[in-house]
């Protein structure tokens, strides 16, 4: 906890004085616009991030282990408009860090594959993302090359943020067996966007490709403080199609796209000693609003279905996985910042790693299925609040172990 008080501590005593004339329920950041510096510097080109984010979690039943446990992720980014600052078209470059810490055990503990907390992960500080990005060509082309997040730019689901769990906030986890680099442990890449027809009804349609270092499948010990810019290797590649419709809140906008990833390393076999050359995973996402729950759109319903496959199954934990989620930004009039969900996560185990479970005496069932309900409370505009409950059957593909309900609560305070 003291990376987390000592932060907040050294911050307090400019939180009554950094605020403009803002009430501190009212303005958009707890340390407000710094007397108008924030926002002069914005128009100039230059942005802020700062936040905390604070996950508890503990089981109410179900668990190997029964007892609570918490993560936290403090995070810093900086944010360089380019082409305000000194004419250089459509270019940006961001960097940012973060400093995690807590009790990295969440799975573990409660003996499930899933991970119930999306900022979990290793106790660690270090830099997070290094990129320099550019669009040309009226939209046409766009790249980005440095540290940058793999998996999430080919993967992710974009209504996940309403929720807790790292499978709907971010990927299925499936998706992960390719070793491509993640949030917040980016490694040297280069991804590259194609828009071929902005000027035409097919406008949302693009496609996109990357090359990536997997950093040998360890994307934070050779690099621990993610300054280190050696190309480990082996080499990854991904690719996605996909296609965005609906232009505002009110035309029920939405989108699908396919994708895969490819490691040109090897791997670990789960039930032997031996190594298998390359792992190919595909994905395919879609999502749209459902209803409008006012007039302009604003408040709506949406919903997402994700699906991912792994071939190779004598290296990867998961062969076939599926997550669904349904949520509502706005639920109600009165809390039109608010936003409620419901997600569902289906993990269908490969016959390889059943087999080695069942040979250490699990009497596996060949599955694991979790749901997750959420509410996300914006009490402030700096400040949420979001309780939430999950349940895991067949918790770790065990179909003797009776299903784990965990209670979780996460805070976000933004800077």
């Amino acid at each position: 906890m003291k990376k987390l008080i000592l932060p907040l501590a050294c911050l307090a005593p400019f939180a009554g004085s950094a605020q403009s004339d803002e009430d501190i329920l009212t303005r958009e950041y707890l340390l407000g616009d710094w007397y108008g510096a924030r926002s002069d510097l914005a128009e100039e080109g230059v942005t802020f991030d700062f936040s905390n984010t604070f996950d508890y979690y503990d089981d109410l039943s179900g668990a190997l282990q029964s007892g609570g446990t918490y993560f936290g992720r403090a995070r810093a980014t900086l944010n360089l408009d380019l082409e305000k600052l000194v004419g250089l078209e459509g270019a940006k470059f961001s960097v940012g860090g973060i400093s995690q810490y807590g009790k990295n055990y969440n799975r573990t503990r409660f003996g499930i594959l899933t991970n119930p907390s999306s900022i979990e992960g290793v106790d660690t500080t270090r830099f997070a993302n290094i990129w320099f990005e550019q669009t040309l060509f009226d939209d046409f082309v766009t790249y980005r090359i440095g540290k940058v997040d793999g998996v999430g730019n080919f993967g992710a689901q974009p209504y996940g943020g309403t929720f807790m769990n790292d499978e709907l906030v971010y990927i299925p986890n499936l998706l992960f067996g390719a070793g491509l680099p993640y949030d917040p442990a980016q490694q040297l890449g280069a991804i590259v966007t194609l828009r071929p027809f902005e000027d035409s009804s097919l406008k949302g349609l693009y496609v996109k490709g990357g090359v990536f270092n997997t950093n040998n499948s360890n994307a934070i010990i050779y690099d621990d403080i993610g300054a280190d810019f050696t190309w480990d290797g082996p080499l990854a590649i991904a690719g996605e199609v996909g296609y965005n419709f609906g232009e505002s809140p009110a035309d029920k906008p939405g989108y699908i796209k396919a994708g895969i990833h490819h490691n040109f390393g090897t791997f670990d076999e789960i039930n032997s000693t031996n190594r298998s050359r390359g792992n190919t995973l595909f994905y395919a996402n879609a999502g749209q609003t459902l209803w409008l729950l006012n007039e302009t759109g604003e408040r709506h319903v949406d919903a997402s279905l994700s699906l991912s496959y792994a071939p190779k199954e004598r290296v990867n934990v998961y062969n076939f996985e599926m997550t669904a989620l349904l949520r509502a930004i706005g639920p109600f009039e009165a809390r039109p910042q608010d936003e409620a969900g419901v997600g569902f996560i289906a993990a269908w185990l490969s016959d390889d790693f059943n087999n080695a479970s069942s040979a250490a005496g699990v009497n596996t069932s060949g599955n694991e299925f979790t749901v997750e309900l959420t509410y996300k409370a914006r009490v402030t505009p700096w400040f949420v609040v979001q309780p939430d409950i999950q349940v895991v059957v067949n918790p770790g593909g065990s179909a003797s172990r009776d299903p784990v309900y965990i209670a979780g609560i996460r805070n976000v305070v933004t800077f």
